[in-house]
């Protein structure tokens, strides 16, 4: 039986380019690893937040902001940290580009936990709406993006009175997704794996307070 020749045609049209975006929208499980609907600790939704979260505590190992807030309503991620804050600047490459940022050097970030150049670039891609606000010596950075892709003009001003840090907010996409929640008990066991990791970090899920004074010794005794 002969194949159908349009099958059989293998030429430079079959040929495809992805860019970053495309591909981890695409081929999410290889940044992500099981997508999930939230019913599980190992499900996608997690790893977003783990991803934020790991960018501030990067901070926090580099000597730089002492807290974390994470505010979770109605599938909506808010994560201020107090570390140093994304250079003005680079605000967007930094959030939207692969391969883009400090952690490949050494002098800038020494140890890190973070996916370096592609973490936060996926959770932007991955979500619906995503915002992010960067504060530096009393002035700001703000960008907005859908679905990975920048919506409007980045913002600057002045910010008074803000500490330096950063702020991420965003929803991850129900089309990659679907119907999915947050157990808040699968992230609290996060949040004091995070704190008896790195003793004196203060981390605060809806106004919980999470921080270890033991470190490793706190949490074999939890376990």
């Amino acid at each position: 039986m002969r194949r159908n020749e349009e099958s059989e045609t293998y030429d430079e049209s079959k040929i495809k380019t992805l860019s970053s975006l495309e591909h981890i929208r695409l081929r999410t499980g290889m940044y992500i690893g099981r997508i999930g609907n939230g019913s599980d600790p190992d499900d996608g939704i997690y790893v977003l937040v783990k991803e934020v979260i790991d960018n501030a505590v990067d901070e926090y190992i580099m000597g730089h902001g002492k807290k974390i807030e994470i505010e979770i309503e109605t599938g909506a991620v808010n994560v201020r940290d107090y570390g140093r804050g994304i250079p003005l600047g680079k605000l967007v490459e930094c959030v939207s580009v692969i391969n883009t940022g400090a952690k490949y050097n050494d002098e800038v970030f020494q140890f890190s936990v973070g996916l370096n150049g592609v973490g936060i670039k996926a959770v932007n891609a991955l979500s619906k709406s995503f915002r992010v606000i960067t504060y530096r010596e009393g002035k700001y950075a703000e960008a907005i993006f859908q679905r990975g892709n920048q919506v409007g003009k980045t913002k600057k001003g002045k910010a008074s009175g803000e500490p330096d840090g950063t702020r991420v907010q965003f929803t991850p996409d129900d089309e990659i997704f679907g119907d999915y929640s947050f157990e808040l008990d699968f992230l609290e066991q996060r949040l004091w794996n995070y704190s008896c990791l790195n003793n004196g970090l203060q981390l605060f899920l809806n106004g919980k307070k999470f921080v270890s004074k033991g470190g490793l010794l706190d949490l074999l005794r939890r376990e």
